[in-house]
């Protein structure tokens, strides 16, 4: 059986592709025989938590969500820079002044923190808006006319942040309830080599019935491992092409 299965070749996502059908296949002949039934509810119990597990370390629902605000805020921040940077070197002494002192601020905490991460992006956005929110910036601001820029960047920011911390809270609680995939792969992988083993030699013992369902087993172990075989072939060559 070991010549069959090559669990160094699996993902997680191969794993529970190849489990989900072979105990499909098995599960009408396990009443035939008590210990391969022990087997595959053994089996269906260790899949049960892969497949549960796997999901929990998918996407979240939040994150395209997140993507999307914070290219928002990004475009907020970038209107005002750079509403401000030209202001700042005006013609217009008075406004020039007004707007050389908002955009010092800017330059201070950094003209490109959209490009920092979201969470560094997050804190020097507070920071500014710690900054923008005082009695004489705010009336700077409005001077200039540049009040409903500054709004509509602390509500992108706001909108941005409520969604992080429903993302947050969201890991919290899965992560409470939860266990890495790998850990449970550890557990499918012998799981699951005894039921196939012991489908082989029963189909070796009595091939009428346990026969068919074992061929099955073993074109589809073999697909499989053809599939992952490939797909450690080219991640292999991959560097070797991009250094070519």
């Amino acid at each position: 059986m070991e010549k069959l299965l090559i669990p160094s070749l699996l993902t997680v996502s191969d794993v529970i592709n190849l489990a989900d059908s072979v105990l499909k296949i098995t599960l009408p002949i396990i009443g035939k025989d008590q210990k391969l039934a022990s087997l595959y509810e053994k089996n269906k119990l260790i899949f049960d938590r892969l497949v549960k597990n796997q999901k929990s370390t998918l996407k979240s629902e939040y994150t395209s969500e997140l993507v999307r605000l914070d290219k928002l805020r990004d475009r907020g921040f970038v209107a005002l820079r750079d509403i401000l940077g030209g202001i700042s070197v005006s013609l217009v002494e008075e406004s020039a002044v007004k707007g050389a002192k908002l955009y010092s601020i800017i330059e201070k905490l950094g003209t490109n923190i959209y490009r920092l991460g979201y969470k560094v992006e997050s804190a020097i956005l507070l920071s500014l808006i710690v900054e923008f929110d005082t009695k004489e910036n705010q009336q700077y601001l409005n001077d200039l006319g540049l009040s409903p820029y500054y709004i509509s960047l602390k509500n992108a920011h706001k909108a941005f942040e409520e969604v992080s911390s429903l993302k947050s809270e969201e890991k919290t609680l899965a992560s409470g309830d939860s266990e890495a995939a790998t850990m449970v792969l550890e557990e499918m992988i012998p799981a699951f080599t005894g039921l196939v083993s012991m489908l082989q030699l029963y189909a070796e013992l009595e091939p009428a019935i346990y026969g068919e369902a074992f061929n099955k087993v073993a074109t589809l172990i073999a697909e499989t491992n053809t599939i992952a075989r490939a797909r450690k072939t080219r991640k292999q060559t991959k560097p070797e092409e991009e250094v070519k």
